[in-house]
Order: C-alpha cells, then structure tokens, then sequence
C-alpha cells in the first residue's frame, strides 16, 4: 500500500489542461491544428481577392510577403496562443469559485485508488482506470477520456515514485 499526501497548486491544473488539451486529447490535437491553419486560410484568400481584384504587382508582391510572415507566426505560435488561453481560463475558474481540490490523500491498496479530499471520497477500481500518462512534472491517472487523478512529482521521493510506477504498471 501507499498513501500520498499533497496540496495541487494552480499551476498542476494548469500543466494537468495543457497536457490533457495538447497532447492527450484528439479533440485538442485538432483544434491546434486548426488553428495553426487559420493564418495560412486566411493569407491565401486575401493574395487571391488582390489578384482577382487586378491590384497593382508591388502591392500584391508586398502582400505575398507581409502574408507569409503573417502565416509562419500564426503556425509557430499557435501552441503558445492556446496555452495562454487555458491558463486564462484555469484562473478565472478558480476566481468564479468552482471547486479545485485542496488537501488530497491517496491511498493505494491492492485493488483501488482511493482519493480524499476536502468532504469527499472517492474509490475507483484499477480495472475503471483508462490510462496512465506521465510527463516531467507529474503522473496522470485518466478515469475518463476527461478526468484524471494529478499527482505531482515534487511530491514524490524517488522510492515513492518507483513505487507509484510499479502500481500504475499493473
């Protein structure tokens, strides 16, 4: 068995939905990917409207040009732009008051999780468990396609933490 105390900060959420919408998720995989079209989209109807439109060559050569610097920050950026967004939207939903976990204990037995919290207490099977993902910061224990357990590294000693993937592992 293993227990784990901690307190998750803002910036486990944080990580936890830039992971989660950037990397775990289809649906986010896409949306970042429309996004880094919509510079390039863009940039291809306004040189076709100048050209129809019989505007001068120097203007639409200045308008090629302006376009595709315009097109490779859209797509370089665009990771950047949607991670802000997520942090944005984190911090104001801890100021609107929803619910973020404060103290958490888990406690690992031979055959469920289980996670309390502030009034709550919740026990989930190994076999419910859809995934487990871990990155540099933490380990994510998916119960959902949507909702997973954080557990951040820095809480973790290093026998804690070969322990946590010995039990994850199984």
């Amino acid at each position: 068995m293993l227990q784990l105390n901690y307190k998750l900060t803002d910036e486990d959420y944080i990580e936890f939905n830039e992971f989660h919408q950037l990397i775990h998720s289809e649906v986010g995989k896409r949306n970042l990917f429309k996004l880094r079209l919509i510079g390039p989209m863009i940039s291809i109807l306004a040189i076709v409207i100048f050209i129809l439109a019989r505007a001068e060559i120097m203007l639409i050569v200045t308008e090629v040009i302006v376009l595709c610097i315009f097109s490779i920050v859209c797509v370089t950026q665009a990771k950047k732009i949607m991670k802000r967004g997520i942090r944005k939207t984190i911090l104001k939903m801890k100021e609107t008051g929803l619910p973020f976990a404060g103290e958490t204990t888990l406690n690992f037995t031979e055959d469920q999780i289980i996670e309390i919290t502030k009034g709550q207490e919740v026990k989930v099977d190994y076999k419910k468990v859809e995934d487990v993902c871990e990155t540099e910061e933490a380990f994510y224990v998916y119960m959902s396609s949507v909702q997973a357990i954080i557990i951040p590294k820095r809480v973790l000693d290093q026998d804690k933490e070969k322990k946590l993937r010995q039990i994850l592992s199984k």
